[in-house]
């Protein structure tokens, strides 16, 4: 009787729930995404979803990359949001690194004409081992290059470079004349500072991979 009960009150509870249309932010087409219940508006807002960046470009390579958004309001069933980073799997990029190969983690804030502040970690791999000297001059030249080709770009333009195809050819060309660049990846974007709000403590950085953070739906 008991786990009848049990079973009938969250029945009762789940039919309460509506559900909501999320929906990419205008700068991103501003299409339906995916679906959620909820009990309330209210409820969810401050909600995260994963989207897979092959969602948006249509390069299904990229199966292992994934958005993550946040509502930040609903009107009726649909739900605005906004793109607050992404991120690649630690399996992508461990398969990226082979032997003989160098790995460089390259770690940059970028601040947008319209205040809002973005941390992008790109993995640079190179053909072969690189001497101290050699890894620091990619690392700066690539960190200069980076802050200098997005330094006129607003949030919306700075989200389609991190996600889009162009960034790669950039870096590689950026940094070809020091040495020869196999692979290029960016690993993750975190927005840390929204226009006047004060800004979230950015993460620390260091160059292992780090552990993804649970929480938003994954949509697949």
């Amino acid at each position: 009787m008991a786990s009848e009960r049990s079973q009938r009150k969250g029945r009762d509870k789940w039919r309460e729930k509506s559900w909501y249309t999320l929906m990419a932010p205008d700068y991103l087409g501003g299409k339906e995404m995916t679906t959620s219940p909820s009990s309330s508006e209210d409820s969810m807002a401050g909600r995260k979803v994963e989207i897979p960046v092959s969602d948006f470009t249509g390069n299904f390579k990229r199966s292992s990359a994934k958005m993550v958004f946040r509502v930040v309001s609903c009107q009726g069933s649909k739900c605005e949001t906004m793109f607050i980073g992404h991120y690649v799997s630690d399996d992508h990029i461990r398969r990226m690194v082979r032997r003989r190969k160098e790995r460089i983690d390259i770690i940059t804030d970028v601040n947008t004409t319209d205040n809002y502040t973005m941390t992008v970690k790109i993995v640079i791999v190179t053909d072969g081992k690189l001497t101290n000297t050699k890894r620091g001059m990619i690392r700066k030249t690539v960190e200069q290059f980076f802050v200098n080709n997005t330094k006129d770009m607003d949030y919306a333009a700075l989200t389609r470079y991190v996600i889009g195809e162009d960034i790669y050819n950039d870096v590689i060309n950026a940094a070809k004349d020091l040495y020869p660049i196999r692979k290029v990846e960016v690993r993750k974007s975190t927005l840390v500072g929204i226009g006047e709000a004060p800004q979230a403590p950015a993460e620390p950085q260091v160059e292992e991979t780090e552990a993804e953070e649970s929480g938003p739906e994954q949509v697949s």
